[in-house]
């Protein structure tokens, strides 16, 4: 099994958000969030060290917020994880809130 390199405190989070990808633009779902990284569910197909971009959208305003991330593991027919790749304090901050609005610390 391989060691977990997690460096934050996970939250379990089911939100809606686009992906674009070398594979095109797609509705898919984050089921987990930290500071750093997410897991996105889906059966899209995207190549580990493939940049991507999503859009995620605040629940509680409605706010829209455009990040970056690499990939950086995939799970075929489940999933892939995505490391935060030039976020802005804003964007931390935005992350952050997300994650305290589901219960986790930052």
């Amino acid at each position: 099994m391989e060691k977990d390199l997690r460096q934050n405190e996970r939250a379990n989070v089911s939100l809606e958000v686009t992906v674009e990808c070398s594979s095109g633009k797609r509705e898919v779902r984050i089921s987990d969030l930290s500071m750093s990284d997410c897991f996105i569910d889906s059966i899209v197909p995207v190549i580990k060290g493939e940049s991507v971009i999503f859009t995620v959208r605040m629940p509680a305003t409605g706010e829209w917020l455009k990040l970056n991330g690499e990939v950086v593991y995939v799970f075929p027919n489940s999933g892939f994880g995505i490391k935060f790749t030039d976020l802005t304090d804003e964007e931390q901050n935005f992350i952050k809130q997300l994650i305290v609005e589901r219960g986790g610390r930052p």
